[in-house]
Formats: structure tokens, C-alpha cells, sequence
């Protein structure tokens, strides 16, 4: 049963990447601000949960919005990594902005072994070393792709961090029903639409295509893939899911030079390499005799 389980975690977790990885695509398609096109593709996913929910017919954790770490690290932590990695890709090469931001996995994983008693494990700082050295020559390269600015990192950082914080307010929960995600993902659509009307300008043109795009993010990349994303972090180690989203930047990234928003260059291999060297580090942790799974 513990068996069937964990693979389950897994299928959902290749699912969970594998919708991640077609957003830099799907938002380079439309020209919404980002906190609009949050606030879209957020209110599309509530409804689709909403839907869902009726359903099948589910009411537990109805009352999770009273809880305080529903605000700030649910609401919160999904609104900051929607607004800034949204944000970021508006300011430079897409390929380079997901890698830097895809190294939330290896903060995750840090903390998730702090907060399990195992503290600082050296197999784990060893793969984020190699990651960030994979990852240097990509961001002081200024020659193939789009330039892209110091905010832009930073931007993509901030988004990695607000990752952090959403993915460990879903493994702190026990279970997590539709109506649960319904609150999560209607809390963040009015934080967001909240944002865009203070800070951002409304745009001057839009089609049907910028509004159906967004909403299709909401279904698919911020809708789907965070109730997968949920179920995988209850049934599978945080080690494992971990490592496979490192595949994100890179799958993300052969998607972006196959449509021509990226360049194929050798700090880009150099980053896939380190990526790909810290994930085989640090999978190999969870893989030693008697090790203790997240």
C-alpha cells in the first residue's frame, strides 16, 4: 500500500513538472500585466476547484481561510511567487529567468531537513554548490538570447523564495480537499487583481486570445498542477520531488528554443549540467541504506 502510494506521489509529481514547465510558453503568448494575468489565471483555477468540489461532493477543510498560515503562507507565498516570476520573465531572456528561479527546490529540500530534525545534510549543500556554479557562467552571460537585467534575477529569486514558503504550507497539511484549494486560489485572484490595481496600468489593448491564455494558465500550469503538486508533497518524499523539478527550468527551456524565445548556448549546457550534477547529488541522500525518507 506504502508502495502504491508513493507512486502515485510520483505520477503526480511528473505531472506537476511537466504542466510547470509549459507556462514561460503560454505567457509569452499573451501581453497582460503580470498581476492581471494572475488574477485571471487565479479566478480560472478557483472556479475550476469550485467546480471539481460541487462534484464530488467534498466539504472538509472548508474553514482552512481562518487559519493564519493560510493568509501568509498559502495565499501569501502563492500570490509572491505568481507576481514576481510573472514579473521577472517580462525582463529577460525566459530561459535564464526560470533556471535562477528553479533553484527553490534546493532552499525546499533545506529547510524541509531542518524542519524534519536531520538539520543541514551535506549531500544537499553539495548539490546546491554545484547548482550555482552551473549557474554562474549562464547569468553573467550577456552573448546569445535576451538581455536580462539584475531586477530580473532578483525578481525570479523572490518568486523561488515565495515557492518555498507555498510548498510547506502544503506539506504541513494533512489533506487538502477541493474546497480547500477553491479559498487558496480565490485568495490569491483578489490579492493579485489587488496588486494590479494599485501598481500596474491597465492595458490599453487586449484580445480574447490574452484572456483565454491566462485562464488556460489557470487550469493547467497554476491551477491542475498545484492540487498535483499538493497530493505529490503528501505521498512522496521531499527529496525525490525535489530533484524532479529541477527538470522544470530545463524541459521549460528546450520548450522556449523550439518556439524561438531562447538560444541554445553554451552557458545554457553549463547551467543543464549543474542542474542536473545537483540533482544526482542530492537524490543520492534519499538512496542511502537506512536513510530516511521526507
Amino acid at each position: 500500500m506504502a508502495s502504491t502510494r508513493t507512486s502515485a506521489g510520483l505520477l503526480a509529481g511528473l505531472l506537476t513538472i511537466t504542466l510547470w514547465a509549459s507556462l514561460p510558453v503560454l505567457r509569452n503568448l499573451i501581453s497582460l500585466p503580470p498581476m492581471l494575468t494572475a488574477a485571471v489565471a487565479m479566478g480560472a483555477a478557483a472556479l475550476m476547484a469550485r467546480c471539481v468540489g460541487q462534484r464530488g461532493g467534498s466539504s472538509a477543510g472548508a474553514k482552512s481561510y481562518r487559519d493564519w498560515t493560510f493568509w501568509l503562507m498559502g495565499v501569501g507565498g502563492l500570490t509572491g511567487a505568481l507576481y514576481f516570476y510573472f514579473a521577472a520573465l517580462g525582463k529577460g531572456d525566459p530561459a535564464k529567468i526560470t533556471l535562477v528561479t528553479y533553484l527553490w527546490p534546493l532552499g525546499f529540500m533545506l529547510v524541509a531537513d531542518l524542519l524534519a530534525g536531520r538539520g543541514f545534510q551535506a549531500r544537499t549543500l553539495l548539490g546546491a554548490a554545484v547548482a550555482f556554479s552551473g549557474l554562474i557562467p549562464l547569468v553573467l552571460s550577456n552573448g546569445q538570447g535576451e538581455p536580462t537585467s539584475v531586477l530580473g534575477y532578483a525578481q525570479g529569486v523572490a518568486s523561488g523564495i515565495s515557492w518555498i514558503m507555498f510548498s510547506l504550507y502544503l506539506q504541513g497539511r494533512t489533506t487538502m480537499s477541493w474546497v480547500d484549494y477553491k479559498h487558496l486560489f480565490a485568495g490569491a485572484a483578489i490579492a493579485s487583481w489587488g496588486l494590479h490595481s494599485l501598481f500596474e496600468a491597465a492595458p490599453s489593448q487586449t484580445t480574447a486570445m490574452d484572456w483565454g491564455v491566462a485562464a488556460l494558465i489557470g487550469v493547467g500550469p497554476y491551477g491542475l498542477a498545484f492540487v498535483t503538486w499538493g497530493y505529490a508533497l503528501l505521498r512522496s518524499s521531499s527529496t525525490l520531488l525535489g530533484v524532479l523539478t529541477y527538470f522544470v527550468p530545463i524541459i521549460s527551456s528546450l520548450f522556449l528554443i523550439l518556439v524561438g524565445r531562447a538560444a541554445f548556448s553554451m552557458p545554457l549546457i553549463i547551467a543543464f549540467v549543474g542542474v542536473l550534477g545537483s540533482a544526482a547529488i542530492t537524490q543520492m541522500k534519499s538512496q542511502r541504506p537506512g536513510a530516511a525518507s521526507a
